[in-house]
């Protein structure tokens, strides 16, 4: 398969469809358009690697995307945790297969934050995986972002 020579819509339904060899994926992982990096980073079928390589996309469109896929690795979402855009930071709050670990990480960042993300909290907040100790905490702290 000549990747090279590839239009975007081409490399785009590569990197969404789940049959998509994973030779191709880790080709098209290092693709030019962000696009088709998003399409990765949201494929189930990515490779584990692959997606603690766009963990740390300069993209933080592509980090979004990792931080939203749910077969992502705990370290990877545990960097996530505390990156600097809040788009990042609200999936990782969102996902719901994250660990407890990762969430009160994200918590006790937000909360450390001079202006913590109200729509971060929120995800925190209902994420059902955060324990209930750090749920209380927050509608102690933050009740009129809730």
């Amino acid at each position: 398969m000549d990747l090279k020579n590839m239009g975007y819509t081409e490399k785009r339904k590569l990197a969404e469809d789940t049959n998509t060899p994973e030779d191709i994926l880790r080709e098209l992982a290092k693709d030019e358009y962000q696009v088709v990096r998003v399409q990765i980073a949201n494929n189930p079928n990515c490779p584990i690697d692959i997606l603690r390589k766009l963990a740390k996309d300069k993209d933080f469109w592509i980090r979004a995307h990792v931080a939203n896929n749910p077969y992502t690795p705990e370290d990877a979402l545990l960097n996530l945790a505390t990156d600097e855009k809040e788009a990042v930071r609200y999936r990782v709050a969102k996902n719901p297969t994250n660990s407890s670990k990762i969430l009160v990480m994200l918590f006790e960042y937000e909360k450390n934050l001079r202006e913590p993300n109200k729509y971060v909290i929120q995800a925190l907040y209902a994420n059902a995986n955060l324990p209930h100790i750090a749920k209380v905490i927050i509608e102690t702290l933050f009740r009129e972002m809730l």
